[in-house]
């Protein structure tokens, strides 16, 4: 059986970001629950277009990662 990974492309997807517990904050100028665009992503991070500016963003502060896999 092979067994096969689903690649998840979550540029140019929507998303809320909040600070969350454990020491994840936001980057200062980017509020919280701030709608922003998902334009690139490292491993525990996103890049994140909110109006003119990107943030690097911890994968714990977008909230309802799993609906971004659809």
């Amino acid at each position: 059986m092979k067994i096969t990974k689903k690649k998840v492309n979550y540029i140019g997807k929507k998303a809320t970001v909040r600070s969350c517990f454990g020491g994840y904050s936001l980057p200062d100028g980017l509020p919280e629950g701030a709608t922003v665009e998902i334009v690139g992503f490292d491993i525990g991070c996103f890049d994140v277009r909110f109006g003119r500016k990107t943030f690097r963003v911890p994968m714990a502060c977008v909230e309802n990662l799993h609906l971004l896999w659809r």
